[in-house]
């Protein structure tokens, strides 16, 4: 079992100081409410940046998540249940991902299921089968000690120690319940939070990637450790 830990995703609806921002008049005179629109870089630059928020620079970009659990969800791990994920954002809520799970492609309505997750807090089938679960305040350390409790924890960094893609899931192969922790925002590293969880950190490569073709090459690599087709 390998467990995925999408770390600090920039996956947040508008914090209330963006909202009130005169750029954003047109959307609080829709009667729309602050919980029920994603923060996205995209259509939110200038009120992000004029209201002062927080490490801006590691958020605003939900569109990120979409795309490393597309990627993520297709592979023959996760299919079979050998691949467990979770988003962890910088808010500190965590989505956990059920088994068998498929999201939609299309990012629009990606995000109308993300924001109803957030208002209901789980996504349930038409068989009552839960699907995405939802919790709010729950830390990077009480999702590793509550729901994961891995026996070896690895991040993956720019600034970490080089170490190529199949050693890595070689070592990750030798443990029975290891965890491997991706980024889930667009600059910057690690909060000093998560760094303290880490007890190794790698970089796979001298280029700054893309999440999501991190999480392909790694999940791929492990899969055919695992002889897994």
């Amino acid at each position: 079992m390998l467990n995925l830990v999408i770390a600090e995703t920039a996956l947040e609806t508008i914090p209330v100081e963006t909202f009130r921002h005169t750029s954003l008049k047109k959307i609080r005179n829709s009667g729309k409410k602050p919980t029920e629109i994603l923060l996205d870089r995209t259509l939110h630059h200038f009120a992000i940046l004029s209201s002062n928020l927080k490490q801006d620079y590691k958020r605003a970009r939900p569109d990120i998540s979409h795309i490393i659990l597309l990627n993520a969800l297709a592979t023959p791990l996760f299919k079979i249940n050998q691949l467990k994920v979770f988003v962890h954002t910088i808010n500190n809520q965590v989505i956990k991902i059920k088994d068998n799970v498929r999201i939609p492609k299309s990012y629009a309505r990606y995000e109308g299921l993300i924001l109803d997750l957030i208002k209901n807090k789980k996504i349930v089938s038409k068989d009552g089968i839960v699907l995405l679960e939802l919790s709010d305040n729950l830390s990077f350390s009480d999702l590793l000690q509550t729901y994961i409790k891995p026996d070896i924890i690895v991040g993956l960094s720019i600034n970490g120690v080089f170490k190529n893609f199949e050693d890595i899931s070689k070592e990750l192969f030798q443990f029975k319940n290891p965890c491997i922790v991706v980024g889930g925002f667009p600059k910057g590293h690690f909060s000093e939070h998560i760094e303290s969880h880490l007890e190794k950190k790698y970089s796979i490569s001298n280029l700054s990637l893309e999440a999501h073709i991190v999480v392909s090459r790694l999940i791929y690599e492990f899969e055919k450790i695992n002889n897994i087709n």
